[in-house]
């Protein structure tokens, strides 16, 4: 009977536990990035959490209130139970703007399983949350334009999804879509997951398209670059790239930003969405990434999905 409650208790366990954080700047060289971290498997396993999957971090600050950040686990560890190593970041202003630390010292914290949260867009932005959308009628396999770094992650990016879902029937168009404010600034720092590590296990309405294998899917991003990358998975026709590089062409006129595709050679490896393990690829057999500049999104982000529309609109009605 002990054991059976035992068991019980473990199934059932959900939240977070407390846990020692300690900055590790030595695991940077092994690919790590400043949004890693490697956390004991048994605690982990505790709250539902495998390696690969995202986490919260919570740190408790001056008042009774917190400062937090989703973090992946890039690493597991069966070390001291309750310690969480803080890799990847390459100076102490990477814990500075993602978890507002002052130094490099070790802190006490929570680890929490869940990580986006059930508000309204204007909740989230009111709390400086993060939040998780999905537009789907449930049986589209047709298109889905996805934007992991909606808000004010990468600004704008949420619009262009969102736009593209009111010009096309629902029937032929999904969108997910990921919204992340913070305010006074900053939240980039305190929600971007890079694309590739994106877990639909920590993503509930991701999860529930996962396995659906759309045709088409479509990321749009934002980036530091004064230009426009059209990139995408090893699969995805070359000919489709450049309608829509032609098509982003014709929005952006007049604006001097230049627009390339991979084909070029020009859009870096890191941003030119060819990873099969990015979240855009692993929808879709045909995936597109579209990486933007801040001028590009800001005065330009609507014509841009207009025109991604207009080249998407014969083919998904075929």
């Amino acid at each position: 009977m002990r054991g059976n409650v035992k068991k019980k208790y473990k199934k059932n366990y959900k939240g977070f536990y407390t846990a020692q954080f300690v900055p590790d700047i030595s695991k940077v060289s092994n690919g790590h990035r400043r949004e890693h971290c490697s956390a004991n498997r048994s605690r982990l396993n505790m709250i539902g959490i495998n390696q690969g999957q995202q986490i919260r971090i919570v740190r408790p600050i001056a008042k009774g209130n917190s400062t937090l950040a989703v973090y992946t686990v890039s690493d597991v560890h069966d070390q001291e139970p309750n310690t969480v190593f803080v890799v990847g970041y390459t100076k102490p202003e990477d814990l500075r703007d993602r978890l507002e630390l002052l130094s490099t010292s070790p802190f006490r914290g929570k680890v929490k399983a869940q990580v986006t949260m059930n508000l309204t867009d204007a909740e989230a932005e009111d709390k400086s949350e993060f939040v998780e959308h999905l537009i789907d009628n449930g049986y589209n396999t047709k298109l889905i334009v996805i934007a992991p770094h909606g808000g004010n992650i990468e600004k704008h990016t949420d619009e262009q999804a969102e736009r593209i879902c009111e010009q096309l029937p629902d029937r032929y168009v999904s969108a997910w879509i990921c919204k992340g404010f913070k305010q006074g600034g900053g939240a980039y720092d305190r929600w971007h997951i890079t694309s590739t590590d994106i877990n639909e296990e920590s993503f509930p309405k991701l999860k529930s398209i996962i396995g659906r294998h759309f045709e088409y899917s479509v990321a749009f991003h934002g980036w530091d670059n004064d230009s426009i990358c059209i990139g995408g998975g090893q699969s995805t026709p070359p000919h489709l790239k450049q309608q829509i590089k032609e098509a982003i062409v014709n929005a952006v006129s007049g604006s001097g930003i230049s627009v390339e595709t991979d084909e070029d050679r020009t859009c870096p490896g890191d941003f030119n969405g060819s990873n099969s393990g990015n979240i855009v690829n692993r929808l879709s057999t045909k995936g597109l990434q579209i990486e933007q500049s801040k001028k590009a999104r800001a005065r330009y982000g609507i014509k841009i999905a207009d025109a991604v529309t207009d080249i998407f609109d014969p083919l998904i009605k075929v």
